[in-house]
């Protein structure tokens, strides 16, 4: 393969995304998912990361566009079955999540199979894939697995940042889980535990909780 002469695009050129979620501007941050998968591509060609792709997934649903969103984790979830990316800071569990969440906000039994389908693999697999593990948790507590409190259990010695994010996660999935179980004053309760991010580096269930909570306490 040939060498890139020259890295053009050091991190002070790159596009923020979620700084672009932040300031209110969707349309910006639909452009950095975008150019961020774009540049990947310059690099190591299709497949290589479900980040961006999960990232943008998330700004069309924050955008109203909530039918692109599913068909775009379905599609990340479809490649991360096929085990073609090369790298996902979720084990590639990240687009069964999200899709976990659609097909049960949208009531689609299509996509919620292949959520469980995905899951069903990654959690067959003898040897964890990096960065699997809190993950690997939160799947299993929506197929009814583990419960929240096992979970929670599981990052209470991590780094305050790591705790912040995954506390996010934990509580979004939590709802999405009581929201299944048609509980939804238990998503309210649970969502409403949600504390105020303190930068713009969180994870992106955090966007779709502060959304879909907002439309629940109306």
């Amino acid at each position: 393969m040939r060498e890139l002469l020259k890295d053009w695009w050091d991190i002070s050129k790159l596009p923020q995304p979620k700084a672009a979620i932040e300031a209110g501007d969707l349309q910006a941050a639909l452009h950095g998912f975008a150019a961020r998968e774009m540049l990947d591509y310059r690099l190591h060609g299709r497949y290589h990361s479900d980040v961006w792709i999960c990232g943008f997934g998330v700004t069309l649903w924050l955008m109203g566009d909530t039918d692109g969103a599913g068909r775009v984790w379905s599609r990340a979830c479809d490649e991360a079955l096929k085990g073609k990316f090369g790298y996902s800071s979720t084990g590639t569990f990240q687009s069964g999540l999200l899709l976990w969440f659609a097909s049960v906000w949208l009531k689609d039994e299509d996509w919620h199979e292949e959520a469980a389908a995905l899951f069903d693999k990654l959690l067959r697999k003898r040897q964890p894939v990096m960065g699997a593990g809190f993950s690997s948790l939160l799947a299993r507590f929506l197929r009814q697995e583990i419960d929240l409190p096992q979970v929670k259990a599981s990052y209470r010695d991590q780094p305050p940042q790591v705790r912040e994010d995954y506390e996010w996660q934990v509580l979004f999935y939590g709802g999405v889980g009581a929201y299944e179980q048609g509980d939804i004053d238990e998503t309210r309760r649970l969502w409403r535990q949600a504390k105020d991010r303190t930068d713009t580096s969180v994870a992106l269930e955090y966007y779709l909780l502060e959304h879909e909570r907002k439309k629940l306490e109306r």
